[in-house]
């Protein structure tokens, strides 16, 4: 892969990531509302069925999508309130449906699915299936899935694992190209094409590169209705509901999962989104300005209110750049006035162990870290220059998140 396309994958995965924002792409959801009420005036725990502007309750939600074979959840990947919501419907569906339910994750490579099989049944430590969601998603994040994940192991719940793993994204593209006869896969939905093409605007040059996107967008996507529909026709899935947890992007409007499944499945199913009016926002989120194209479709079956919080001011940093050496961890950057400064930690330092615990790579450090917040401790023990020293880290508060 040249340099170019490189930079251009890169820029598709953060797309993917920021794909879940409002007419100012944030964290808030996905452009749309009901023509009936603006989401904006909606009050915290409402749920309002978009087609008619009715407000029903938690229980009268479940009641109507009773007859749904998959229920899609769009998130916004950076809202703590937003994977809170997926656990109540997850658990509100599980107690409705104790030995028939199944949840689908964008999260997961499906090469990762053995793995996950092993975690579920206890043949894996959580420590080894952290590595095994760093792999596909990112190991930051996992603060945001760790207490869904936990409960559906917990009751035993199936977890497929439905995106394309990181490591054939290109080469998996590139096969679809060449059976397209040098065109990348375009969608087939013209409106999905101009919500894309509203994405794309300002952010990369070129035809070739616009289509790329696209190419990249169309992989996930049948990807992921590729394996929930071979879940769903197995027998292990044959008699199940799903619930599907994406991107609010890949779900909104129908023309994403939705209607890739559709076209192959004639399966009724609801989306959900979560929305969040200003009002609600307790920290700042990420944002995207997008001049989005106002669509003649429902941006979802239900709009679910919940605040918006990211982690970004109560995750712990200890603000170094890691390399895995055979000496060890070695430290190779440290950030001024981070919590390893103010330790006096140094670069070319070797990180032996943390609280007690061994540190064999940089992941476990990263481990260690992950329970931590802001005013704990960790004790440190260093390697320096052959001398080894323990230091004691303070974790202090990431500059420039003041709270809202």
């Amino acid at each position: 892969m040249n340099v170019l396309n490189r930079k251009f994958l890169l820029f598709c995965l953060m797309m993917g990531v920021l794909m879940t924002g409002c007419k100012t792409m944030d964290s808030c959801g996905v452009p749309g509302g009901s023509p009936y009420r603006d989401p904006g005036t909606m009050k915290r725990g409402e749920i309002l069925h978009v087609p008619t502007g009715v407000t029903v309750s938690e229980d009268e939600f479940y009641d109507l999508t009773v007859g749904s074979r998959i229920v899609y959840v769009g998130e916004s990947h950076d809202n703590i309130y937003a994977h809170r919501l997926e656990l109540e419907i997850i658990k509100s569906l599980n107690r409705r449906y104790p030995e028939g339910l199944a949840v689908a994750m964008e999260m997961f490579g499906r090469r990762s699915q053995e793995d996950i099989d092993r975690w579920l049944a206890g043949d894996m430590d959580d420590k080894e299936f952290l590595s095994v969601f760093a792999r596909d998603w990112g190991l930051p994040d996992y603060s945001y899935y760790r207490e869904l994940l936990h409960f559906i192991r917990q009751r035993k719940i199936p977890l497929r694992a439905i995106n394309v793993s990181r490591s054939e994204k290109m080469s998996l593209l590139q096969q679809k190209r060449e059976l397209n006869r040098g065109e990348y896969p375009q969608p087939d939905d013209p409106y999905q094409q101009q919500a894309l093409a509203a994405m794309f605007a300002g952010h990369a040059g070129g035809h070739d590169h616009l289509t790329m996107f696209y190419g990249m967008q169309m992989l996930w996507e049948e990807t992921m209705a590729e394996s929930i529909i071979n879940y769903l026709d197995s027998p292990a899935g044959q008699d199940r509901k799903m619930v599907v947890l994406a991107g609010g992007f890949h779900v909104a409007y129908g023309f994403g999962i939705p209607r890739k499944v559709l076209k192959q499945r004639k399966w009724p199913y609801t989306i959900v989104l979560p929305t969040t009016p200003a009002e609600l926002e307790e920290n700042e989120p990420q944002r995207m300005e997008v001049d989005f194209p106002d669509l003649p479709l429902y941006v979802a079956d239900y709009l679910w209110c919940i605040p918006y919080r990211n982690l970004n001011d109560s995750r712990v940093r200890l603000g170094v750049q890691l390399q895995d050496t055979e000496a060890g961890v070695k430290i190779i950057l440290v950030q001024s006035e981070s919590a390893a400064a103010a330790a006096g930690i140094e670069v070319e330092d070797v990180v032996k162990i943390i609280d007690g615990q061994p540190v064999q790579k940089s992941q476990d450090l990263q481990y260690a870290l992950l329970d931590k917040k802001i005013g704990d401790r960790s004790s440190l023990i260093l390697v320096r220059n052959g001398l080894q020293l323990e230091v004691e880290v303070l974790f202090i508060a990431p500059a420039g998140n003041e709270q809202k």
